[in-house]
């Protein structure tokens, strides 16, 4: 919800209840009206919540939306829960940010429902996710039973370079969670893309209990800026030669496409670049 409202306010104390940052403690934010106008995330923030109400006033859902609430309801809920931290991440970390307590603000609006991603993965399954795409982690961390509580104040110890920041030890925010299965991810290049084909090699030559399921498969993430660096070119080059040479390498590339890069406008060539570059098969999805 909104700047005054019950979730916000909880998200609060939970930055308040121990995101310590050298030396001090990080005091509860407190949206002024000021702040209100001056955040566009803050106003984006209190339209969404008007937009939910209503939506919750308004008569019952059709037929074929209940029947997919009907036939996997926890499945639905874990990416709802996911999408909405994600969204209330994005605007408490600007709001940390504009006085003086965060330090981090590229933030994950947007690409909140890519926390259904999950529910195509396993847990345990390796993943090295692109920096925005919190909500794939957050609905990664729910589902190996983190609760929400310590998932959302692990991410205000990130934005506030915390020393109890379980990633980095505040050093830098970035995304990350058990060792094992959500790998450190803090580049805007896409260097996450070659370390991912290596992983994806490597599953039918590790012992199951030493790493990973035989059958697991490496997920690796970008926005659709970095698939123009050469990082991200030299990983999908290198697991097709693998494909090539008739040799396992299960890696599954995701490109968010929202045609910008930053500030520069993308276009259609995210898609062009898929069609006419890659050899392997490209599915896609409208995420919006």
């Amino acid at each position: 919800r909104g700047a005054g409202s019950t979730p916000t306010m909880r998200l609060r104390q939970l930055l308040s209840g121990g995101a310590a940052r050298r030396g001090s403690s990080l005091p509860a934010h407190r949206c002024t009206s000021s702040l209100a106008t001056k955040l566009p995330e803050v106003a984006s923030a209190a339209r969404f919540a008007s937009r939910v109400d209503a939506a919750l006033a308004a008569p019952a859902p059709a037929a074929a939306d209940l029947a997919t609430l009907a036939h996997d309801p926890e499945r639905v809920r874990l990416v709802l829960r996911a999408a909405m931290a994600t969204t209330h991440l994005h605007t408490q970390s600007r709001i940390a940010a504009y006085e003086g307590e965060g330090y981090y603000t590229i933030g994950p609006c947007g690409e909140e429902l890519l926390a259904s991603v999950a529910l195509a993965l396993r847990p345990t399954d390796p993943a090295a996710l692109h920096y925005r795409h919190v909500g794939t982690l957050v609905a990664r961390q729910l589902q190996r039973g983190a609760t929400l509580e310590r998932v959302l104040l692990d991410r205000a110890r990130g934005h506030t370079i915390s020393v109890n920041d379980p990633v980095t030890g505040g050093v830098h925010c970035s995304l990350g969670d058990d060792p094992q299965f959500d790998f450190l991810v803090t580049s805007t290049l896409a260097s996450q893309g070659p370390q991912a084909v290596g992983r994806a090699v490597a599953i039918e030559h590790l012992p199951a209990a030493q790493r990973w399921p035989s059958d697991a498969i490496s997920y690796v993430s970008c926005g659709d800026g970095s698939v123009n660096n050469s990082e991200w070119l030299s990983a999908v080059n290198a697991a097709e030669l693998v494909a090539h040479r008739r040799r396992a390498c299960p890696v599954l590339f995701c490109v968010s496409d929202n045609g910008l890069s930053i500030s520069f406008k993308t276009g259609t060539w995210t898609a062009s670049w898929a069609e006419q570059r890659l050899g392997m098969r490209v599915f896609a999805a409208d995420g919006t």
